[in-house]
């Protein structure tokens, strides 16, 4: 099939990944839930990292969604709508008058962009809630209509030994389509799952170990809470524990706050695969913990929290996301009620010899964990963890990953928190941040 190719798209076409998302929700939100669109970023933002109908699956955060929007509306692509009944800006997509585009390329062109490259046949199945095709014969034909326009929208891939049938691709930019275009049914899949396990390699080396080897510091911080925590109020909301791991302060929050529901936020699938499992095992945490499994900047937040406890997860919190935090601690948490953030040392990065800080006897084999860090900037350290399994002096397994962090003094954090009109008080290993009453 001889199909135009174009190498170098022009605008308005050429989309990032967060653009092609962004405006695929638009497109397929208006069809499928017209009783809410427009949208409002923050259900724009859901839409977008859905797990389902998702290839990538994302975490956009509020800032990636508003990003995006701003450089589809700087090209024509978006409205902002504008209502006195609604507080919150509402955004809406006009693609079909841009592109001049039928109902039904329109919507092959939004699974397209929400899906990556799928064959006829699917593409017929998926686009069925936007758009109702009479035939594969149908979708094929109007394949080939984008293929051949003097700028093409779609392209065929050639077919890869294995496969069945042909798949097609978008062409509105949207560079990390590129990488599955050509693999086989099946190996895409692979690819994605091997990019997401890449995508959280800290995670993945130290949930097999954090339990043996890294929870020594709660036996301090989980005291701590008990008198933090001892005037919150259960009725205002739950509380949010805010890089939860494999859960092992849960049993320490709720003790700390007797009756207060848990909201755990964890992304690591290995650090909640831990977390499941040790809420399999306590009837009684099972009951009161929801696991959030995105990170704290796609989170779904409750309306509402009593408390927040954060325990070593300040420094991997990016500027955006720390903004989000202490946001929500001034518009969504009682007046007085606490965020309780542990924060490491050094307050400032500084060079750390390679240092064994647990060595545990499990059975025959003994664990033991290392840490070394370096000063990657004036802000940041870069920490090397390994993990070791040896039997006698023979190892048996040994594990290294890297991980970047940004130090803080409990100065920095009061510059940070000092435009949202909050306070802190000073505890131990943690500060306490809140609004003042």
């Amino acid at each position: 099939m001889d199909v135009p190719r174009r190498d170098e798209p022009t605008a308005p076409y050429v989309l990032t990944a967060h653009e092609a998302r962004v405006l695929g929700c638009l497109v397929e939100k208006e069809a499928t839930t017209p009783d809410t669109y427009p949208l409002t970023v923050n259900s724009l933002r859901n839409a977008c990292n859905q797990s389902t109908s998702r290839n990538p699956v994302m975490s956009l955060t509020d800032h990636d969604v508003e990003t995006a929007l701003a450089s589809l509306r700087g090209r024509g692509i978006t409205r902002t709508v504008h209502s006195t009944s609604n507080r919150a800006a509402k955004f809406r997509h006009v693609l079909p008058e841009v592109l001049d585009l039928e109902a039904g390329e329109t919507a092959l062109l939004a699974v397209l962009l929400l899906r990556g490259a799928q064959t006829v046949g699917e593409l017929k199945s998926r686009s069925e809630r936007q758009h109702a095709f009479d035939s594969t014969g149908d979708v094929a034909a109007t394949l080939e209509a984008l293929a051949h326009r003097d700028e093409p929208l779609v392209r065929v891939l050639e077919r890869q030994p294995g496969q069945k049938d042909a798949r097609w691709i978008h062409l509105l930019g949207a560079p990390a389509d590129e990488r599955s275009e050509q693999l086989a049914d099946g190996d895409a899949e692979r690819a994605m799952r091997s990019d997401d396990d890449a995508a959280d390699p800290y995670g993945e080396a130290t949930a097999e170990f954090y339990d043996l080897l890294a929870t020594g510091h709660w036996d301090d911080f989980g005291v701590q809470l008990i008198d933090l925590l001892a005037d919150v109020d259960p009725t205002a909301g739950p509380i949010i524990d805010l890089g939860s791991g494999t859960g092992v302060g849960l049993a320490a929050i709720a003790r700390a706050a007797p009756g207060a529901r848990i909201h755990a936020i964890e992304p690591s699938k290995a650090m909640r695969t831990a977390l499941h499992t040790r809420l399999m095992m306590d009837a009684e945490l099972r009951t009161i913990t929801t696991v959030e499994p995105r990170s704290w900047g796609s989170a779904q937040l409750p309306g509402q929290a009593s408390a927040i406890v954060a325990s070593a997860l300040l420094g991997h919190l990016d500027g955006t996301e720390r903004h989000r935090l202490w946001r929500y601690i001034a518009e969504q948490m009682p007046v007085g009620a606490p965020a309780v953030i542990e924060l490491l040392p050094p307050e400032r990065p500084i060079t750390v010899p390679l240092t064994r800080y647990r060595s545990l006897s499990v059975g025959d084999y003994t664990y033991e964990g290392w840490q070394a860090g370096e000063p990657a900037d004036d802000r940041h350290m870069r920490w090397t963890l390994t993990y070791s399994v040896k039997q006698a002096d023979e190892l048996i397994a040994g594990y290294t990953v890297t991980c970047l962090w940004r130090c803080f003094s409990v100065d920095d954090i009061r510059a940070e928190i000092e435009p949202h009109g909050l306070t802190s008080t000073w505890h131990g290993d943690a500060i306490v941040v809140h609004r003042p009453t």
